[in-house]
């Protein structure tokens, strides 16, 4: 079988095209590199949230200060507590105090009609307790650069006026408006750190 013999042009456009490649290359790897630190760069960091029903509300603290979630056990009283430590629970082997927000707070709670509640294991530095709720309601991610958190003003909402102190501000997102708690102001919480 013969072989086809290369023209002189066809080499020549061969070699121009190698030398285009070689050339063009350190180009290549730089616009590959410049893209890849841009789509890096674009990508949304959404820290998880616990959403739950507090009181009347919905509300949300960061999964990092957050330990488990559940149907809240049984607790047992202890005497000469304020009202809003409903008493103990054992978790996992751990007794912790069950806190309670709306009664430490004097929110509104017309949605406390269920007798099962659920609790969230909160845990920042070396404070820990069990934090009573209506209901755990799910995830939700929130990106704090560009979900933008609402201003509201706590301080006109008489029932709110105790949260003020721990809340980050409001994400409105599905028609729902979402109180979003800071674990920090939570876990350094003056009404809850003297009881500790």
């Amino acid at each position: 079988m013969a072989q086809r013999q290369i023209s002189g042009e066809e080499r020549s456009l061969q070699a121009l095209l190698e030398t285009i490649d070689y050339e063009t290359a350190t180009a290549r790897a730089q616009d590959m590199a410049l893209l890849k630190e841009q789509s890096t760069r674009n990508m949304r960091k959404r820290t998880p949230h616990i959403a739950f029903i507090l009181g009347d509300h919905e509300m949300a603290l960061p999964i990092d200060g957050i330990q488990e979630v559940g149907d809240l056990p049984s607790v047992t009283p202890l005497p000469h507590l304020p009202l809003w430590i409903k008493g103990i629970v054992q978790i996992r082997g751990e007794i912790l105090s069950a806190i309670d927000l709306v009664t430490l707070f004097e929110m509104k709670d017309t949605r406390r009609v269920s007798t099962q509640q659920s609790f969230i294991y909160f845990k920042q530095q070396e404070l820990k307790f069990c934090l009573v709720v209506n209901r755990i309601i799910g995830v939700v991610n929130i990106d704090e650069k560009r979900d933008r958190l609402n201003e509201h003003n706590l301080h006109s909402d008489g029932e709110m006026i105790g949260l003020a102190e721990l809340m980050k501000g409001i994400l409105s997102v599905n028609n729902r408006n979402i109180y979003i708690i800071d674990s920090d102001r939570l876990g350094r919480s003056s009404r809850i750190m003297q009881w500790r």
